[in-house]
């Protein structure tokens, strides 16, 4: 498995990548991918260890570790379903909570 570093310190954080997200894919999908990351978390992640996170320009999915974020970053403890959407060209990351039903 290849392993990334991203240094969040130099990325900001927003809260319109959710929305891009949408606006990219449509609705039914971006709930889709989201899905699958949760998905992906259950089945390979290690809970408080790693977070899902959703490229925003393509919807691929991968796992980070959760230490690369920073305190300040997470802004408050990882929770469950928490989703991390990253956007390299814009340089911007949003955390997303999933809604539950």
């Amino acid at each position: 498995m290849k392993s990334i570093q991203i240094e969040f310190s130099k990325y900001e954080s927003v809260s319109s990548l959710w929305s891009e997200l949408i606006e990219h894919h449509g609705f039914e999908r971006a709930k889709n991918i989201v899905s699958q990351a949760i998905d992906l978390q259950k089945m390979n992640g290690n809970k408080n260890v790693t977070m899902p996170i959703i490229f925003s320009g393509t919807g691929g999915l991968a796992l980070i570790p959760i230490k690369s974020l920073k305190e300040k970053t997470l802004k408050s403890k990882s929770k469950e379903n928490q989703v991390l959407i990253f956007n390299l060209k814009k340089k911007s990351f949003q955390i997303l909570n999933e809604a539950k039903h």
